[in-house]
C-alpha cells in the first residue's frame, strides 16, 4: 500500500477563485517548509467563477497531490466536507475555509502538540483579519438566548452583547475552549473515525459548534493554539444579510443543534459533565507542555 501522507488538507469552494489560490499556495508551501509529505482535496460546490480554470493550473503545479471533486450544485458545508473527508488518507487533516491562508511555516510544532495529547481532539489556530487583529475565533457553547441577542442587535443596527465570547480573549497560550469555528482545524484522522461525519442535516452552520461539541462527549477536546496563525479574508456574510437565505439557514440550524443536544437557555449542564473535568485536566498538562519545550 502506498505510504500515508503526513497531513491532508479538506478545502470547500463555491465562487471563491480569488482567495482560494492563496489557500492552495499557502498549504503547499508550508507543508514544504516544515518537510511534511501532503495532499490537498478540493471540492468544488458549482462554482461558475474561474475556479475550475485555476484548479487545472493547480493540478498542473501540484500534480497528484491536489485532488478536486467537483459538484454540479452547492451541497452546503457538511456534505461537500464529508465527502473530502472520507477520501483523505492523512494520519492528519486540516479542515481549511477558502478564504484562509496559513502563515507561519512551522506546522511540525503544532502536529507535535497534537501528537502528544491524546486527549485533544481538535487544535484550533490563531486566527487573524486581513487587518492584523485576531478573531474572535472560540466561543462558549451558543444558547438561544446568546443568538437572539446577536439577531435582534444586527436587525436593529445596535451593537452586540456577545454573551458566548470569552472576556479574556485573546488567549496568549494553548488552552481548551467550548467551539472554535472550522475556518482552520487540526485533527488525527481517527478523530473522524471516532465522532463520525459532519450532521448534514445542517447544510451551513452551526456545523462547527456541533461537531466540536460531539468531540467533547466523545472524550476528545477542543484545544486553541495560538503560536500558529491563519488569515482568514472572511465575508460574514449572515452579518451582512441577515435576512438572506443564508442567514436564515444558519437560523434554523442553530434551533436544529439546540434540539438535538437538548439545551436551549443554560449551557452549565452540558459542560459541567462533557467539558470541564477534561478541560481542568488538560490546562495543567498544557502549561508543564509549555514549560518544558
Amino acid at each position: 500500500m502506498p505510504k500515508k501522507p503526513d497531513i491532508s488538507f479538506i478545502i470547500i469552494t463555491y465562487n471563491d477563485a480569488e482567495r482560494l489560490a492563496a489557500a492552495l499556495a499557502s498549504t503547499a508551501i508550508m507543508s514544504t517548509k516544515a518537510k511534511l509529505d501532503w495532499e490537498t482535496f478540493v471540492v468544488d460546490n458549482g462554482s461558475t467563477d474561474d475556479t475550475t480554470l485555476l484548479l487545472s493550473e493547480y493540478r498542473q503545479a501540484l500534480g497528484p497531490r491536489l485532488h478536486t471533486l467537483p459538484l454540479h450544485r452547492n451541497l452546503g458545508t457538511t456534505v461537500s466536507r464529508n465527502l473530502a473527508l472520507r477520501k483523505a488518507r492523512g494520519k492528519v487533516i486540516c479542515v481549511l475555509d477558502s478564504d484562509a491562508e496559513l502563515l507561519d511555516d512551522d506546522l511540525g510544532r503544532l502536529l507535535a502538540f497534537l501528537d502528544h495529547f491524546k486527549d485533544v481532539g481538535i487544535v484550533a489556530p490563531r486566527i487573524l483579519m486581513p487587518d492584523g487583529s485576531t478573531y474572535n475565533s472560540v466561543k462558549k457553547l451558543p444558547t438561544i438566548t446568546d443568538k437572539l441577542r446577536k439577531i435582534t442587535a444586527i436587525l436593529t443596527n445596535r451593537r452586540a452583547r456577545n454573551t458566548d465570547w470569552y472576556p479574556d480573549f485573546p488567549f496568549a497560550r494553548p488552552r481548551p475552549v467550548h467551539t472554535a469555528i472550522s475556518c482552520c482545524w487540526f485533527f488525527r484522522r481517527e478523530l473522524f473515525d471516532l465522532v463520525g461525519p459532519l450532521d448534514e442535516r445542517i447544510f451551513y452552520s452551526p456545523e462547527d459548534v456541533d461537531w466540536c461539541l460531539r468531540c467533547w462527549k466523545a472524550g476528545k477536546a477542543v484545544v486553541y493554539f495560538p503560536f500558529f496563525r491563519v488569515k482568514h479574508h472572511t465575508r460574514q456574510i449572515t452579518h451582512k444579510r441577515p435576512l438572506s437565505r443564508l442567514s436564515l439557514s444558519h437560523i434554523r440550524g442553530i434551533v436544529y443543534y439546540l434540539r438535538k443536544h437538548g439545551y436551549w437557555v443554560d449551557r452549565s449542564r452540558i459542560v459541567g459533565r462533557h467539558i470541564e473535568p477534561l478541560a481542568c485536566s488538560l490546562a495543567s498538562q498544557i502549561r508543564g507542555w509549555e514549560g518544558s519545550t
